[in-house]
């Protein structure tokens, strides 16, 4: 599944149907994974999916290109939600340079190992895709509206 948000800027994440608890919130009907394609002259993909979805993610990402068009990674979050298919991306895909956080760095080395080989970008960092420009900004452990105390 796709949805284009805005001319050159896709959402390519997909639904579980089937989960009904998700991060302690009740989800009687399922929840979404996440992932954006952003493409300018060059494309960026942010975030990846729960593992499972994986290749549904990819047939989504097929609908508007060849995954093979794309040229970054950017990983906002480690939780396996959003980078849990990050190994079978970077199968697929080997040419693909990823970029995270300084602490999403540590996190994804706990998860990946050594493997998998990261730019590490801070708040003021930028990434000309030519015709749109990614701005990165680092909100560790940011919380919702009234999660306070939870």
């Amino acid at each position: 599944m796709k949805i284009e948000l805005k001319e050159g800027i896709y959402w390519v994440g997909v639904i579980d149907w089937n989960i009904r608890d998700f991060h302690g919130y009740s989800t009687p009907k399922g929840t979404t994974y996440n992932a954006y394609l952003i493409m300018g002259q060059k494309v960026a993909l942010v975030d990846t999916v729960k593992a499972p979805f994986f290749r549904e993610m990819m047939s989504g990402i097929e609908e508007i290109i060849s995954p093979q068009r794309i040229n970054y990674l950017i990983v906002n979050h480690v939780e396996m939600d959003h980078s849990g298919s990050l190994p079978q991306f970077k199968e697929a895909l080997p040419g693909v340079e990823v970029f995270c956080s300084p602490r999403a760095e540590e996190e994804l080395r706990l998860h990946y190992g050594r493997e998998i080989p990261l730019r590490v970008v801070k708040t003021g960092d930028a990434l000309d895709l030519g015709g749109k420009t990614l701005a990165f900004v680092e909100v560790p452990m940011a919380l919702m509206a009234g999660e306070e105390g939870r």
